[in-house]
């Protein structure tokens, strides 16, 4: 949202106070965003191991395309849909699908994007690339370990291969949309897009990577480490609108409700998360600690302070805008989400994955 400072305080002085104008500057938080590769710069700028959201990923000889077995789990997850959901997910675990790959990330390209800057991409491997996979389908009812892998590769550029969608997955992706075409002609509405995407894979998009500094959410963790303006949004008696004004700048930053402009600024590496509801990484400590995917107001008051400390513990590795993603309809953020001990001891098949929807 802003490259510096200086840049976010030419930005927000038409808007708020001096003091409120260093007050939101001093609660910026560092993040690296994504921001799509203009065409005729694809083939200069990216090869094989690039940046990229959705498309397939890259990878070396030996290491598969991970898949998802069948869970022992499988009846308890999909009774958390409703019925047609429910019976969607029983057919999906038969199945014992691929991952959708998510997104591939250029660790050396995010080192250097984030040199100078006071960012957590430090605490990343600063070679190889890190690659992202979500179980769509599922997921949205199954935060946790088993619907996410994410694979740190360090493999040589050179060694690496474009990889095609497997045929299972492809067919399910066709299968997906000859689905929705169906529905769409009954309704006379536009047909899907032979690449449109679907919960097994989106279009590719190679990215670059740029580092930026944002503003905490509300329900964000960093938030409440600003107890300044925290108090200052709080406020009932907010005369001078600045509560109001705040949040319309978070809005029309990130909502999606303001259209196209905003389309992919949701995505980011590292930093705070934006939520949609509470900050994820409760959620990831819930189901980490207590193997729930929520807890009631009794339980949460009981062990407040336990989970209040171990959701400090954990750091954003990546969100992605389900729509975004996709390139059409959909709804909801993906969170992967790592304990600080597990990044530095590069555990990433620790990752969890939390889904939220408004």
């Amino acid at each position: 949202m802003f490259d510096t400072p200086a840049d976010a305080q030419a930005q927000l002085a038409p808007y708020f106070s001096r003091p409120q104008v260093e007050m939101i500057v001093g609660a910026l938080e560092p993040a690296l965003v994504f921001r799509p590769l203009p065409r005729d710069k694809v083939g200069d700028e990216q090869g094989l191991g690039g940046t990229r959201i959705g498309g397939t990923p890259d990878l070396p000889p030996g290491l598969a395309w991970p898949r998802r077995a069948n869970p022992a789990d499988g009846e308890v997850i999909a009774g958390r849909g409703n019925a047609e959901a429910g019976e969607a997910m029983r057919r999906h675990f038969r199945k014992e699908l691929p991952y959708a790959f998510f997104a591939q990330v250029d660790l050396g390209e995010a080192a250097r994007q984030a040199r100078g800057q006071s960012t957590p991409a430090a605490a990343m491997p600063g070679q190889g690339r890190i690659l992202f996979f979500y179980d769509l389908t599922a997921g949205p009812w199954d935060n946790g370990t088993g619907s996410a892998r994410v694979i740190w590769d360090e493999s040589p550029r050179d060694s690496l291969v474009v990889q095609a969608m497997p045929p299972d997955l492809a067919r399910a992706a066709e299968a997906h949309r000859a689905e929705i075409a169906t529905v769409n002609r009954a309704f006379k509405l536009p047909l899907p897009k032979p690449d449109s995407g679907t919960p097994y894979g989106g279009p590719a998009r190679p990215m670059r990577l740029h580092a930026t500094l944002r503003p905490p959410a509300v329900e964000s963790l960093e938030m409440e480490a600003r107890p300044a303006l925290k108090a200052a949004l709080a406020r009932d008696d907010d005369e001078a609108g600045f509560r109001d004004a705040y949040q319309d700048l978070f809005a029309k930053a990130f909502d999606s409700y303001y259209g196209a402009a905003n389309a992919g600024r949701r995505n980011q590496l590292l930093g705070s998360p934006l939520p949609e509801q509470s900050d994820p990484r409760f959620e990831a400590e819930v189901v980490t600690r207590f193997g729930v995917q929520h807890l009631d107001r009794d339980r949460i008051a009981a062990h407040r302070a336990e989970i209040e400390a171990g959701q400090r513990t954990w750091r954003l590795l990546l969100q992605i805008d389900v729509g975004d993603f996709l390139q059409a309809d959909g709804e909801g953020t993906v969170y992967f989400l790592i304990r600080d001990t597990d990044l530095s001891e590069r555990r990433f098949d620790r990752v969890v994955a939390v889904y939220q929807q408004t």
